[in-house]
């Protein structure tokens, strides 16, 4: 068995974002197990380099580019003449199979969808750019081998919009890497990250986009501020929403929200370490890898009804999910602040995030790979 990996990441210098999370701790998986592999992706060197344990091939040295221009990258460097003969490609968006579809006809191709992709698109995009997007989504699901979703509202979004994907589909949801994610010593954390032992952290980690709904966490903080003055808002990451969420934050006199920007995959244990609760209200999400990765750090969680939270996030007990209703949500955030039993809610937050361990959710994606193969 071989297995080439696209995502447009740099394995050396990994993002914040689920999708590229997921990609490396499969990575590694694929790697611990002896599984040949090759990753193609981006970087920041200039030239293709094959590492000890598994073969690079960057299509571009952009930091930042667009999922098209992505995909135009993978064609322009045939990017496909690396994929070994009978070797399994896994992709983590639906149109960067397109040039494997076209061109490694009788390679099997996984793609896994990490939310509601379409849905974001129709979003944030004009409704012919939507549309042409929804034909080469189609086109792509329609000759893949086999496709994950990383839960059930995925999947059941993916149904709905194509039927015909009901017998490919599965779900098996993202995993975490435990032995980077856990405990470590809070005061020392906060001390390196310049905050007080007094204050209350709610954090966000991920990326400033509009399908995030910062602008709700913002406004739900506002109300909690009010009752609890030593709380901070941390918001870690970067995106598009970003000036505006900012200004949003000033014009609201809340200079108890932080902006600290993007920061290496190495340091977030330690900033989740930081927090007394972690928020999250997403428009969509599939299985949203921050919660569990808070929950394995001992952070509970408050979130909206969204992807697989139920699944993870037990109300009450390790966290809260409440609607989308910026009082509700700010008086969790305020009970868990005011919280006078913290030391057994973080032990049932590291209880509950034990069974999403990577290892359990890589062994079910190389079962996959090896029906492909039989």
């Amino acid at each position: 068995m071989e297995v080439v990996i696209v995502e447009a990441m740099d394995p050396a210098l990994p993002g914040i974002g689920g999708g590229e999370t997921y990609s490396l701790n499969l990575l590694q998986y694929l790697i611990k197990i002896g599984v040949p592999t090759v990753f193609i992706g981006s970087s920041t060197s200039n030239s293709q380099s094959t590492q000890s344990s598994f073969t690079f091939v960057p299509v571009t040295h952009k930091a930042s580019l667009s999922n098209l221009g992505f995909v135009l990258r993978l064609m322009a460097t045939r990017s496909f003449a690396s994929v070994p003969p009978g070797a399994i490609v896994h992709v983590q968006r639906p149109e960067y199979a397109l040039p494997f579809v076209l061109f490694c006809r009788r390679n099997p191709k996984v793609i896994t969808l990490h939310g509601r992709i379409l849905h974001g698109v129709r979003l944030k995009q004009p409704r012919v750019v939507a549309w042409i997007y929804r034909m080469v989504e189609s086109f792509c699901l329609r000759h893949s081998s086999a496709v994950i979703a990383v839960d059930e509202g995925t999947k059941g979004f993916y149904e709905k919009e194509y039927p015909w994907l009901r017998k490919r589909i599965r779900v098996i949801p993202i995993g975490i890497d435990l032995a980077k994610f856990r405990v470590l010593g809070r005061a020392k954390s906060r001390a390196k990250w310049g905050f007080k032992s007094s204050q209350k952290i709610v954090i966000y980690v991920g990326r400033l986009e509009i399908e995030k709904d910062l602008g709700f966490l913002i406004e739900s903080f506002r109300m909690v501020v009010r009752q609890v003055p030593e709380a901070r808002l941390v918001l870690v990451g970067d995106g598009r929403d970003r000036k505006r969420l900012e200004e949003m934050a000033k014009d609201m006199g809340l200079e108890e929200v932080l902006f600290i920007g993007a920061q290496q995959p190495d340091s977030v244990p330690e900033i989740l370490n930081c927090a007394d609760v972690l928020a999250l209200c997403s428009l969509f999400e599939g299985s949203p890898t921050t919660v569990k990765e808070a929950l394995a750090c001992g952070v509970p969680v408050v979130t909206t009804p969204v992807g697989d939270v139920a699944r993870v996030v037990r109300d009450n007990i390790n966290g809260r999910i409440v609607p989308k209703d910026t009082e509700k949500f700010s008086r969790a955030i305020i009970e868990i602040l005011l919280s006078e039993d913290m030391a057994s809610v973080r032990r049932q937050c590291v209880k509950g995030a034990t069974a999403f361990g990577f290892d359990q959710i890589g062994e079910r994606t190389v079962d996959l790979y090896k029906k492909l193969l039989t």
